[in-house]
């Protein structure tokens, strides 16, 4: 009995350490050795569902019920087996689920005035703690070391303080990882990465806040880089990234050195660091209010600028009865467009009576919604008229779009069956497009070919509010 008490005692201990395996592997031991003992297979049982995982739980139900084969009414035994049942996943495990009240009821049965019941179906019961999914390595080790960091008077203070508890107690895995936290944290040079463990929420909520102010001032602010954003938020995650390196690295050395002690004394005492307390409402307020800044930024910049996007100037058509002394020959009057490919109007205007240069002008214009639009759409003008029959392209350039914007290019040409030099002019912006071809020999200047075209173009289109 002696020998399976103080196995009991140290398999206890492991677990407190969180070193489950080596907890049922002492556990196991002494059950080989000793024979059936109902406190071993308790602790075997705990430290499966200490690793609070499908598997594990599955073990510990197949161990409870090879303890209650050989003990079917011990009362520690019927209490962790019913609350192992009463805890699972009625989903995932109905049959085991379902044994729960059945094994309550056998327990208020055996000992109806007993605590077991009660402490059985109670949220805060022992196996309840044991098996209940604790908090991540990741967050005891960063509240560890935040409170270190706290209450010592300096780093350093604080790292000799963990070094001398761990090694009053090396079995220890938290103490371990809190020593090797706060040797590497204490290193000179490493004082940012102090600050940001213990200040990360509001750190994230200054950087959120700046990156959101940057995605604001790229949509407000003219010329302002897209990039700058995106690179503020990188780098500013720098910092974070080398913090988590550094702690993922001191957990692992934490476990090595921890992992390889043997010997845990029954009688040794419980490690000095208290529980993990929930975590506080301070945290996620401060990284919500952040990331609700963040993304209400992103959102309305968003809407904004898929508003600028989607809207488009709008023109009526005014086409003067005469332009340049020459009347107008209407070609058709202006007609609704195709309401699939946004266009709301077209017409087309023919302007005869001069001689010379800038004579015998006809213009084709379509009103609509062109928002996406782009310079390409007219600098292909050029290829579309050396593919067209009946005239020899010469020269042509981007020029100028004038008062109404967009972007617009004139090309001459001759008409191979005339012999005619012209220029032809196209243009487009987000709500209109058209092209206007006028006599053009070569003594006419390129600067008044693109001044002609232009004042077509305002001649014919009046902007409407």
């Amino acid at each position: 009995m002696a020998a399976s008490g103080a196995a009991c005692a140290r398999a206890t201990k492991l677990i407190a350490a969180g070193r489950y395996a080596q907890a049922r592997e002492a556990a196991g031991t002494a059950l080989d050795a000793e024979g059936p003992e109902p406190a071993l297979f308790l602790v075997l049982a705990r430290a499966h569902m200490a690793e609070d995982d499908d598997d594990h739980d599955d073990d510990a139900e197949r161990v409870f019920r090879r303890a209650l084969d050989v003990f079917p009414d011990h009362l520690d035994l019927l209490a962790g087996y019913a609350e192992l049942c009463r805890r699972s996943d009625p989903l995932d495990r109905p049959g085991r689920h379902g044994r729960g009240p059945v094994l309550l009821e056998r327990l208020r049965e055996l000992a109806p005035d007993s605590p077991h019941p009660g402490r059985a179906d109670a949220p805060g019961s022992l196996l309840a703690t044991a098996s209940a999914k604790g908090p991540s390595a990741a967050r005891v080790q960063r509240h560890d070391v935040v409170q270190a960091l706290t209450t010592a008077a300096s780093p350093e203070a604080a790292g000799e303080e963990a070094r001398q508890r761990a090694a009053l107690a090396p079995y220890d895995l938290r103490l371990a990882v809190l020593d090797a936290s706060l040797t590497a944290l204490a290193r000179p040079g490493r004082a940012p990465l102090r600050f940001l463990a213990r200040r990360r929420p509001e750190y994230l909520l200054v950087v959120q806040s700046v990156v959101a102010a940057l995605v604001v001032a790229r949509f407000a602010l003219e010329g302002f880089p897209s990039w700058i954003p995106f690179a503020v938020a990188v780098l500013a995650d720098l910092p974070l990234l080398a913090l988590r390196l550094l702690l993922r690295g001191a957990r692992a050395r934490g476990g090595e050195r921890a992992s390889g002690v043997v010997d845990v004394e029954p009688g040794a005492a419980e490690p000095s660091l208290p529980a993990v307390p929930r975590r506080p409402r301070r945290e996620p307020a401060l990284v919500g209010a952040g990331a609700a800044v963040l993304l209400g930024a992103v959102a309305t910049t968003s809407v904004l600028a898929y508003v600028e996007y989607t809207a488009y100037p709008r023109y009526e058509a005014v086409a003067p009865d005469s332009f340049r002394g020459m009347a107008r020959m209407d070609v058709g009057s202006p007609a609704v467009g195709d309401p699939r490919r946004r266009v709301e109007a077209s017409f087309s205007h023919v302007y005869t009576g001069g001689s010379g240069d800038g004579s015998d002008l006809a213009v084709t214009v379509s009103i609509g919604d062109f928002h996406d639009a782009t310079r390409s759409l007219v600098e292909e003008g050029g290829a579309v008229l050396s593919s067209t029959p009946g005239v020899t392209p010469l020269t042509g350039r981007m020029a100028d779009a004038g008062a109404y914007g967009g972007w617009m290019r004139c090309d001459r040409y001759t008409e191979d069956l005339t012999g005619t030099p012209k220029a032809i002019c196209f243009w487009t912006d987000k709500g209109s497009m058209g092209l206007v071809t006028f006599k053009a020999s070569a003594d006419m200047a390129q600067a008044d070919v693109e001044q002609l075209a232009r004042m077509t173009r305002q001649s014919v289109l009046r902007p409407v509010s």
